[in-house]
């Protein structure tokens, strides 16, 4: 569900980046007349940095990045577009740390970047300093230059004037790269020197993100990659936002969003992090643009107050989540369906705002209930039923009416006579990712019937159908406009499916392909996913170019909850659904996630070699579905449980 304006996003941002990569290019000496190979394929990019940090280094595949609080500086590293001879290795550091790897060959050097972020606190003020090290092996005959690096790059280590034949050299370098949103001056470049060298400071890094990792869910796949990409996620999660505002990007989309706030909460909750829920709470509406956020305003502080049980906070904020929740009942319109929006980017009688509004109401339901608010609920309920029965009795017309056995995008005409009609656009599934009733509805113990229900399994399979002439893999929904190859979101729009029967891994198999064709940076997609290229410069299958921002972190948090709930998830009333979504070839193999909140603490659950599953922590007297091929199997747990296990 892109945003307003996203087609000026969609280009613009790419743009302005480019801009800012050709007006950096030329250092004060002249040394850089030609150009760095960012320039041409400035699509693909990433980020790293610090918690909360307001303007993160904006990195690139060659290694150069640039420094948006030192006036768009783009730290370079000598080496230009025709330097670079064949494609670019570029990872994340020990598979998702946010250093990020550039290998590349110059001529005869074998050239490694490598770049990370470290917070310092000095003279009481707090900065980011980015630290980078370049080695260079010299695999030729005769002896080569040191490059010239960017002016602005204090050197932390002696930097050899040339690399002799077989010799191998590193060089530390540090600059000053942010000052979270402070407009105090920067401390003077020599203080780096002294602040410690490149090693000491990753180590500093890398134990910090290391235990903000542990505080929350940990899968164990056999697929590592999903696990390096869900750990990741979270790390630029964190770093995306500015202090306790949920951004959405940093090379675009560099504000709080509402809805998108939402979204990304609920999955932060969903994976246990609970730490800073009360600062992000105070922002979701900082900028007002959907009415489905005021609709759903009440889904994280359900699941908040699910998780953690503190009904004091919730009900403090009970009468601003009242206030918003009450939107629902007079914005609804016409046929006693929610009223015509922007949701998807044109006028409509969308689904998506229905199933949003079944979600918001659902979520205060459960809220009401747990703080005895009866008033309240039967209202909640009362509204329910009846948006849910106007639903599926406008959607059971139109379907008879036009000969259709899918849930469309409209609630009052067909995809195929609508403005969406392009197989390439993402929004045909729109209403099973955004709305959420599908699945989070489900887990929120909401009453669910009729054809939004039953037919879900039928409209994956009439996307399926659409998209064969566009795509190759079913697992790639579309794009943001009409005409991209995929988008953030793809991993997500497999949510509804875990209600569903047919294509229950379809989430994890989309995130996969996220993985493999999809990323324009390590772990890193743009909103709108452009198409590969051939002619690109990433070593592996990727996305040249796209729009919106890169990483996306609505999209990330979209893909890490799906991967999650396909593993483990908690209804309001406790039970457990054990690997709903995990594809088939997982059994047989070990799955399992460690420290996953529930009510009353955490859980631990391992499925090894497809035999047997072992749940273990705050077990409690709660019912398991343990959701295998073979069908879904119900067991009690013992009251006084402390480990259970149960062999297949």
């Amino acid at each position: 569900m892109p945003h307003p304006l996203h087609a000026l996003f969609a280009f613009g941002v790419n743009r302005y980046f480019r801009f800012m990569a050709v007006k950096h290019t030329r250092s004060k000496k002249g040394a850089m007349t030609k150009k760095l190979l960012c320039k041409k394929h400035y699509g693909l990019q990433s980020v790293f940095g610090w918690e909360g940090d307001r303007h993160a280094p904006i990195a690139f595949a060659d290694g150069c990045y640039l420094l948006r609080d030192r006036g768009n500086v783009l730290v370079h590293f000598g080496f230009t577009e025709k330097d670079i001879t064949g494609k670019i290795d570029w990872h994340n550091r020990e598979g998702f740390l946010p250093c990020l790897v550039s290998r590349f060959a110059a001529g005869t050097l074998e050239v490694t970047l490598e770049s990370f972020a470290d917070k310092l606190t000095l003279q009481g003020r707090d900065f980011v300093a980015a630290y980078s090290r370049m080695t260079l092996c010299n695999r030729g005959q005769d002896a080569v230059a040191m490059r010239d690096v960017s002016k602005y790059l204090i050197p932390l280590t002696d930097v050899p004037r040339s690399v002799e034949a077989g010799e191998t050299v590193t060089a530390d370098f540090a600059i000053f790269a942010d000052r979270f949103g402070g407009t105090y001056p920067f401390p003077p470049a020599d203080t780096l020197r002294t602040a410690g060298d490149w090693q000491s400071h990753y180590v500093h890094m890398k134990a910090y993100w290391t235990q903000r990792l542990s505080e929350i869910a940990q899968p164990t796949l056999p697929d590592k990659e999903l696990v390096n990409a869900y750990k990741a996620g979270y790390i630029y999660t964190m770093i995306v936002k500015d202090g306790d505002r949920l951004h959405v990007g940093e090379n675009g989309y560099d504000n709080v969003f509402d809805h998108d706030t939402l979204g990304i909460m609920a999955a932060l909750l969903t994976m246990g992090d609970f730490r800073h829920f009360r600062e992000y709470a105070a922002h979701i509406l900082d900028h007002v643009l959907y009415p489905d956020a005021r609709w759903k305003y009440s889904w994280p502080f359900a699941l908040y107050l699910q998780k953690t049980g503190d009904r004091a906070y919730v009900q403090e904020k009970f009468s601003e989540i009242a206030e918003n929740t009450h939107t629902i009942e007079g914005d609804r319109g016409e046929y006693g369906i929610m009223k015509p929006t922007n949701a998807i980017d044109s006028l409509g009688h969308w689904t998506v705002d229905n199933w949003s509004a079944l979600t918001g109401l659902s979520a205060y339901k459960y809220i009401c209930d747990e703080l005895r608010k009866t008033e309240e609920a039967a209202w909640a309920s009362a509204q329910y039923d009846s948006l849910l029965s106007a639903c599926n009795a406008q959607l059971e017309g139109l379907m008879r009416e036009q000969g259709i056995d899918y849930i469309p995008i409209s609630m009052t005409r067909p995809n195929e006579k609508g403005q969406r009609r392009d197989p390439r656009d993402a929004n045909a599934l729109s209403m099973f990712l955004f709305g959420r009733w599908a699945w989070d509805g489900y887990l929120l113990g909401a009453p669910q019937y009729g054809v939004m229900l039953d037919k879900i399994d039928s409209t994956y399979e009439y996307v399926g159908r659409m998209r064969r002439t566009v795509s190759d893999s079913p697992y790639n929904f579309g794009g943001y406009p009409h005409g991209w190859y995929c988008s953030a979101y793809n991993a997500g729009y497999g949510s509804a499916a875990l209600r569903g029967e047919k294509y229950r891994s379809a989430g994890i198999e989309a995130y996969r392909f996220m993985i493999e064709h999809a990323m324009s940076g390590p772990f890193s997609w743009w909103e709108a996913v452009g198409y590969p290229a051939e002619t690109s410069v990433w070593n592996r299958p990727h996305a040249a170019c796209g729009g919106g921002a890169c990483p996306h972190i609505w999209g990330q948090s979209t893909a890490s909850k799906t991967l999650l709930d396909a593993l483990i998830a908690e209804k309001t009333d406790g039970t457990l659904i054990l690997f709903r979504g995990i594809p088939e070839a997982w059994y047989g193999e070990t799955v399992a996630v460690d420290n996953y909140p529930v009510q009353g603490g955490w859980v631990c659950v391992r499925m090894e070699n497809g035999k047997k599953i072992t749940l273990s922590g705050a077990v409690g007297e709660r019912r398991v579905e343990l959701n295998l091929p073979a069908g879904v199997r119900s067991v009690q747990i013992p009251q006084d449980a402390v480990e259970w296990e149960i062999s297949l």
